[in-house]
């Protein structure tokens, strides 16, 4: 039986780092951002604390990206994911990741341009 894992969307150096590091006391983390530096950083503390974390380069405007980065996510840590974080800015939708349609999800990226 695989570990459950986390996945943080929109790591950066403030809440996405911050909300990765809290994760990852608990849960192997896959860490996504557009940038590789937006992540590479908590990736290593995560990894110095004794951590499992893996940061992907993911365009959360774009759904092939989201699915490749969650096939990844699967591929390294197995097919239970705990928890879903969305940390991009929009509007605010109060439900769970998984259930978001697809314009709330879209309407993270729109504020972002």
């Amino acid at each position: 039986m695989s570990t459950p894992f986390a996945i943080i969307a929109g790591v950066g150096p403030g809440t996405g780092a911050a909300v990765a590091r809290k994760f990852s006391a608990v849960y192997p983390v896959a860490l996504l951002a557009r940038n590789p530096a937006n992540y590479e950083d908590a990736v290593k503390d995560i990894q110095a604390a004794g951590g499992k974390a893996i940061g992907i380069s993911t365009d959360v405007s774009d759904a092939k990206s989201v699915k490749d980065a969650i096939a990844k996510s699967q591929k390294e840590f197995g097919d239970r994911c705990a928890a879903a974080v969305f940390n991009v800015g929009g509007k605010f939708v109060r439900k769970p990741f998984l259930d978001l349609s697809l314009g709330e999800f879209e309407s993270g990226w729109e504020v972002n341009g």
